[in-house]
């Protein structure tokens, strides 16, 4: 019994090491404060494309605490609501009234999707994908509102990501983050 454990123990450190892509620490890190989150808050997700999407969620939100903390400011952390309240930006509302905002984004996220053709695993993470597109809407909402016409701000391929995930694919893991101007305009840019 005792040889089967250590040849056990031996094999899955033998994947750990050639396995193409080993996440690094903070990635480690980060999805094992995932699952102790769901276990604790009793999250559990239908599909496994909303898992993964609600998990670059936290991740998102997980730096911006870091970065909030680096800079001085109090937070209280990651809440049991941190993935269910998808963030919405700068906090603003639409000019127009909710459910008209509401199928005017559904339609928009439809015309997105096939623009750049996107397509997910599973309907769980569509859901989850359609609400973060629908917070970057309300993002570019606000930005055009506030350059009163000087210039025009759209969604472009990274409308239905984090932060995160925008930054990861500017400047990839491990770099260099790029400058905020940059990553505006990488993702609200048309």
């Amino acid at each position: 019994m005792r040889g089967s454990t250590a040849a056990l123990m031996a094999a899955a450190l033998l994947m750990l090491l050639v396995s193409p892509e080993a996440p690094d620490a903070y990635e480690q890190e980060t999805r094992r404060m995932f699952v102790e989150w769901k276990a604790k808050y009793r999250k559990t997700y239908k599909y496994a494309g909303e898992e993964e999407c609600r998990y670059a969620v936290v991740k998102d939100a997980r730096r911006r605490v870091a970065r909030a903390n680096a800079a001085g400011v109090t937070t209280s952390g990651l809440s049991g609501h941190a993935v269910e309240e998808i963030p919405v930006g700068y906090g603003g509302e639409p000019r127009m009234d909710e459910r008209s905002y509401e199928e005017e984004t559904r339609r928009k996220f439809v015309g997105w999707k096939a623009k750049y053709g996107e397509t997910y695993r599973d309907v769980g993470e569509e859901e989850c994908r359609y609400h973060l597109f629908k917070a970057n809407r309300r993002v570019v909402v606000q930005l055009n509102a506030a350059a009163d016409g000087e210039t025009a701000y759209g969604l472009n391929q990274f409308g239905d990501l984090t932060n995160e995930e925008v930054r990861e694919s500017c400047v990839g893991r491990g770099g260099e983050t790029a400058s905020k101007s940059a990553l505006v305009e990488a993702i609200w840019y048309a």
